[in-house]
């Protein structure tokens, strides 16, 4: 039976070389107002010394902490491992790595009250004074400050912030574990609302996501992101806007450069610029983009950040595209399979696709 009076829950998460953030991570999870049972890590075979950190803290805990070493596993199978390893028939999960607010646990786990809610789907932020690098500073921007609309159809919640019934996760089959790197929560998050779970979505931002420092980190998770997509066959209407949106932009800039020497050199009337109109819905990422800095252009979001920002906008695109690309067409027949039988579950109408309001 799901213990809801005493709140008894499993915290679980994976880790992999996170030691220069974990002291962080789990000084604001021994503050919490709401304690979990116990502690489940998958460990994915650290070597900066995050085991031996998680061990430290294992030993001077009054909660029971059991970490999992497994190396070279991915995410869902780590996710996975941990869960099944659980004691308590609530789960709550988060990524490593991560800060929190001190209500946070008792944002997710408190609405589990009503016997009729599944799913407790958690917001994200950042902690906005750690923004200092001008990548990051150029991330923050292009994110429009990490401001998610949790009530818009299309959020879905991560698993960096989310709680659900055990039976939640043995009914939909666990994480995905044939995905390569990423989109495994992204896909568990869409099979919950295609089984027409109860989702209950916490509103408030508690959990802060710590963002890379270099754009070369922003750039790697844009390939992780479309490679898991890609291998999901998921999104596909993104990586379209991504594509025809890009293919657009650069089309315009190569015709306007070439008409506008013709025009110099006296070979090309003003007017065959009109013909350029067309293309300019390619440059509408760089129209919201500009939109974004006007609202937060400060002594911080100077102008050279709001520069660097285009080359990293394209950048991160063309990143996602490379990833998707490579998920679809080199997938291999296990993917591909399991990707087919992804989308005849998430076709099929849901018996009873219900939500509820924020909390």
């Amino acid at each position: 039976m799901l213990n809801i009076g005493h709140f008894q829950f499993t915290l679980v998460s994976t880790v992999f070389n996170e030691s220069k953030r974990l002291k962080q991570t789990i000084a604001d999870l021994n503050s919490q107002t709401l304690q979990p049972a116990e502690i489940i890590i998958t460990d994915a075979g650290s070597t900066d010394g995050t085991f031996e950190i998680l061990e430290e803290w294992k030993r001077s805990s009054l909660i029971p902490i059991h970490i999992i070493l497994k190396p070279k596993c991915n995410v869902a199978e780590g996710r996975n491992l941990a869960i099944r390893a659980a004691s308590y028939d609530l789960i709550a999960s988060t990524d490593f790595g991560c800060r929190f607010h001190k209500d946070w646990l008792r944002s997710l786990i408190t609405p589990f009250r009503d016997p009729d809610v599944d799913v407790v789907g958690g917001s994200f932020t950042v902690i906005e004074s750690d923004i200092s690098t001008k990548a990051a500073k150029a991330a923050y921007i292009m994110s429009n400050g990490y401001s998610i609309d949790v009530n818009a159809p299309w959020f879905i919640p991560s698993s960096r912030s989310i709680a659900y019934k055990r039976e939640v996760f043995t009914a939909i089959g666990g994480y995905c574990e044939w995905l390569t790197l990423a989109a495994d929560d992204l896909v568990f998050g869409k099979e919950l609302k295609a089984h027409g779970y109860r989702i209950q979505i916490v509103d408030e931002p508690f959990v802060y996501w710590g963002r890379h420092q270099k754009g070369i980190g922003y750039i790697k998770e844009a390939q992780r992101y479309g490679l898991g997509d890609g291998e999901a066959r998921v999104n596909s209407r993104n990586f379209l806007k991504n594509s025809i949106e890009l293919i657009l932009r650069y089309l315009f800039f190569t015709l306007f450069t070439t008409f506008l020497v013709l025009s110099i050199a006296g070979k090309l009337d003003l007017i065959y610029f009109l013909l350029l109109l067309p293309l300019a819905a390619g440059m509408r990422s760089y129209i919201s983009y500009t939109s974004c800095w006007l609202r937060f252009r400060s002594k911080k979001y100077d102008f050279p950040t709001y520069v660097y920002g285009f080359y990293l906008l394209d950048a991160t695109r063309f990143s996602y595209i490379k990833g998707y690309l490579t998920g679809y067409l080199y997938s291999s027949d296990l993917q591909k399979e399991e990707a087919k039988a992804l989308k005849k579950r998430l076709a099929s109408p849901a018996a009873n696709i219900r939500s509820l309001e924020p909390a």
